[in-house]
């Protein structure tokens, strides 16, 4: 009786230190083909989008004078018709954004504070209908932030959180009227400010 306590421990010990590795790589499982997933609805929701000339030109404007930012609020527009082409449950275009992202728990790579959580509640959001949320990180400039989960957490960049852009040729070029693709952000292995956690593959986790 004694050895089969004594067995029944050890097995109990390894699965109490395996079993956090085991649930970790499961939920990296499941975050990397849900990414996949919103990958593919939002390109091909851009493509349907370009197909029936519902594209705006997003040339670069004048930096705003208030903020010094360049950008142009195509940008954003090109956002809110895409989501038409998604089978969305909740849209978030009045200043209420929060209702769509979640904002004070979660990374959005917001600028000027660590570790870069929050959101602005004049940005555009909305929520499709296997639960994805989508947000414009601004409305006039192109980084668009996907949650694969949702509401869920962790709502970490790099773990349940992706970041995309519109391009051209795959190139870095900023608010062109000639975009073609969605594409993914770059890998960020370090951690800042796309990346507080560190290890966010957002290009490589495509491609596995």
């Amino acid at each position: 009786m004694a050895e089969v306590l004594i067995t029944l421990g050890i097995i109990g010990i390894v699965a109490a230190m395996t079993m956090p590795s085991l649930i970790g790589k499961w939920q990296e499982k499941q975050w990397k083909v849900a990414y996949k997933k919103a990958y593919s609805s939002m390109s091909q929701a851009f493509l349907r989008m370009q197909a029936n000339d519902d594209f705006l030109d997003m040339s670069n404007i004048a930096a705003d004078p208030d903020t010094g930012i360049y950008g142009s609020p195509a940008v954003g527009e090109n956002f809110k018709t895409m989501s038409k082409y998604f089978n969305t449950i909740k849209t978030c275009f009045d200043n209420n954004a929060d209702e769509c992202w979640v904002c004070e728990e979660g990374e959005s790579a917001l600028g000027g504070a660590q570790p870069y959580k929050g959101c602005l509640k004049t940005n555009y959001a909305f929520v499709d209908y296997s639960g994805i949320a989508w947000y414009m990180y601004n409305n006039i400039e192109w980084p668009i932030i996907v949650d694969v989960n949702g509401f869920k957490s962790p709502n970490k960049l790099g773990k349940d959180r992706f970041v995309l852009k519109f391009s051209v040729n795959s190139s870095d070029d900023l608010y062109i009227n000639s975009a073609d693709s969605i594409q993914p952000w770059d890998d960020q292995i370090e951690k800042q400010r796309w990346c507080p956690s560190g290890n966010c593959l957002y290009k490589t986790w495509l491609l596995e």
